[in-house]
């Protein structure tokens, strides 16, 4: 055989062995940064596939904190291809809302009884005819047209306790918590990654993925970013743009005249909106969204399960606060506010990235996954759940 034969047939070994989820005598080692939901996800469905799994997690072990989070009708078909008996674990927990009437209200002429009314269109020229809805979303019909489950929501910390379950099922020792991923070094094709950790040590794994979050690190080594560097007006923060949005969010128990007719609701008006939706157990989970500059900073911030930061002013009455900022609005909201114990109010600037055309999301043997490569504006109605389609088998 002569040489350029001899190296030729190396090459194709090479690539046969880089598309195998093994290498020789061992399982392919992949290492994920984050252990949030996509993480977790990420990891189960690679144990599932027989891969040698580690998430490595910033928080030093995992609580029950954070609030719902909705999976809409195309995440729950992904969930379910995935793993049905998560998906039936997910189900046990899950409160349906796309069931229910869903859609968009009018903000300040909602007349405040929580009424039903039809998806008319004559409130356009006749002032005197109801203007509460402007829109229903067939979610139901949808769902049912392509035979996918039906939108609802899960308390975070359940759907983090059954993913974290499912995962050590597998293998006990799969995440490393209070030891996040800060950087990395390629080592060549097919020759793995180094894992740089925040405690000063390193591991080598055959692949590292970075789901962790917004702020990644992952993500900053790859693009050559310094992590969560503002630019002096908050306008741009690690890469990312201001939306031009502050949200504020609280939860409260409130039995309204259309509780069991509706799922979520949308109040919309000038420069702001007002999300309500049913979350189970009584309870109804608001956001408040303003059109207000970056670090209008008000409330505590522990969204989505981050480490949960002081009040600005301990003494203001942020629901008073967040209501002055609706005057003039429906009294459908304030009374999903006046129900809501100020103490529960949470807030946080939006920011959101623009698609990447020119730069890949791998590196390597690096890849980056979810809100870490493509974060999306919660009006979108998502969530994460955009992550669980690249994980799609």
């Amino acid at each position: 055989m002569s040489e350029d034969e001899s190296s030729e047939s190396s090459s194709e070994t090479d690539y046969e062995i880089l598309g195998l989820p093994a290498r020789p005598g061992r399982p392919l080692k992949v290492a994920i940064a984050g252990g949030g939901v996509g993480g977790l996800t990420a990891a189960l469905c690679m144990l599932k596939k027989g891969f040698d799994v580690t998430v490595y997690e910033k928080t030093s072990a995992f609580a029950r904190f954070g609030g719902p989070i909705q999976f809409a009708s195309n995440a729950l078909s992904v969930l379910k291809e995935i793993d049905e008996r998560l998906f039936q674990r997910v189900m046990q927990k899950f409160t349906f809302t796309g069931t229910r009437a869903c859609g968009i209200k009018d903000g300040l002429r909602s007349d405040g009884s929580f009424r039903m009314t039809q998806d008319s269109l004559d409130y356009l020229w006749n002032p005197d005819a109801p203007a509460d809805w402007f829109v229903k979303f067939p979610l139901k019909e949808c769902a049912d047209l392509f035979g996918l489950p039906y939108t609802g929501v899960i308390d975070r910390p359940d759907l983090q306790e059954i993913l974290l379950d499912e995962c050590k099922q597998m293998k006990q020792d799969f995440i490393q918590n209070g030891n996040p991923v800060i950087g990395y070094t390629n080592n060549g094709k097919g020759k793995g990654v180094t894992v740089n950790l925040a405690d000063g040590t390193q591991q080598q794994a055959d692949v590292l993925v970075g789901s962790d979050g917004i702020w990644s690190a992952v993500r900053a080594c790859m693009y050559g970013e310094e992590i969560k560097k503002s630019s002096p007006d908050l306008l741009e923060r690690q890469g990312c743009k201001y939306s031009g949005y502050t949200v504020f969010a609280g939860e409260t128990i409130l039995k309204t005249p259309d509780y069991y007719e509706t799922g979520y609701k949308v109040y919309i008006g000038p420069q702001r909106y007002f999300v309500t939706s049913d979350v189970g157990d009584g309870r109804i989970q608001w956001y408040a969204f303003f059109a207000l500059p970056p670090g209008s900073k008000k409330a505590p911030s522990g969204w989505g399960g981050s480490e949960r930061t002081d009040q600005l002013e301990p003494g203001e009455n942020l629901v008073d606060y967040i209501k002055s900022l609706h005057e003039g609005w429906s009294d459908e909201i304030m009374t999903v506010l006046d129900s809501t114990p100020p103490d529960s109010v949470e807030q946080r600037d939006l920011y959101d990235r623009y698609p990447e055309i020119l730069r890949g999301w791998t590196d390597g043997n690096v890849c980056l996954m979810g809100d870490a490569v493509h974060a999306m504006m919660p009006n979108l109605g998502q969530g994460k759940w955009p992550l669980l389609l690249q994980l799609q088998p």
